[in-house]
């Protein structure tokens, strides 16, 4: 009786371990469905706002390191942003070597995910002072964001993983990787969206490969204060 009571609290305690890893990889309703439906994941999401950031010249940082000291840099900047992320209600899809991506509006977890999005891209903007001083390396980051449909689902039967395809992340990611240092470009629909309670530099065009010139905006700031850096 002993011995199968301490394999059943084996048991549970794998399940629950199981159960855990699973959630730090999928969305908890995604992985939800995977575990009590024998089908596929695939949904389309009308609209979605996809955000990209990526570290400005990380080869040059990188090639400076050691491979401990980059994994360190990386796993600490990343954590960062893992635990922002979690405080505006928002989805971490992935990382992509020093690209990090995350997707609002998949769930119900916040009411406006578009505008959690801007604040969440400028808390990551504000955070690099500090974690510069931390990890002991200047760091800047480029920031894309754009408002639109998506397909989100699970791929493969092995590794696999909760993406999300589409224009709007196509275009987030252009954003970022044709964007200036510490600058958030946004589309048109997320200035559309946001207009009204956030500050944008003067509308300017980017060429973005696949797409020719497209209107970008500038994110700044919110209207509820002046952004420092304009005073």
């Amino acid at each position: 009786q002993g011995k199968l009571q301490d394999a059943m609290s084996l048991l549970t305690l794998e399940q629950d371990r199981s159960e855990r890893l699973l959630l730090n990889v999928l969305p908890g309703a995604v992985a939800a469905r995977l575990k009590d439906q024998d089908q596929r994941v695939a949904d389309d999401f009308f609209s979605i706002t996809v955000m990209f950031a990526d570290i400005v010249n990380f080869t040059r940082i990188a090639g400076g390191l050691s491979a401990q000291d980059v994994f360190t840099m990386l796993n600490t900047v990343f954590c960062r942003f893992d635990d922002l992320v979690d405080r505006h209600g928002l989805e971490k899809i992935k990382t992509i070597g020093d690209a990090y991506m995350v997707a609002g509006g998949l769930d119900d977890r916040c009411a406006d995910p578009c505008a959690a999005m801007a604040r969440l891209a400028l808390d990551m903007r504000d955070s690099l002072a500090a974690l510069s001083e931390e990890v002991g390396v200047p760091l800047a980051i480029r920031i894309g964001i754009s408002t639109g449909p998506v397909v989100a689902g699970v791929v493969g039967r092995k590794k696999f993983i909760y993406d999300l395809w589409g224009d709007t992340v196509n275009t987030a990611s252009r954003l970022s990787s044709e964007g200036e240092p510490n600058v958030i470009q946004c589309d048109r629909r997320t200035h559309m969206h946001l207009e009204r309670r956030f500050h944008f530099a003067d509308r300017t065009s980017v060429r973005l490969k696949g797409k020719g010139d497209v209107i970008v905006y500038q994110l700044v700031g919110p209207r509820e204060k002046s952004p420092s850096h304009l005073q």
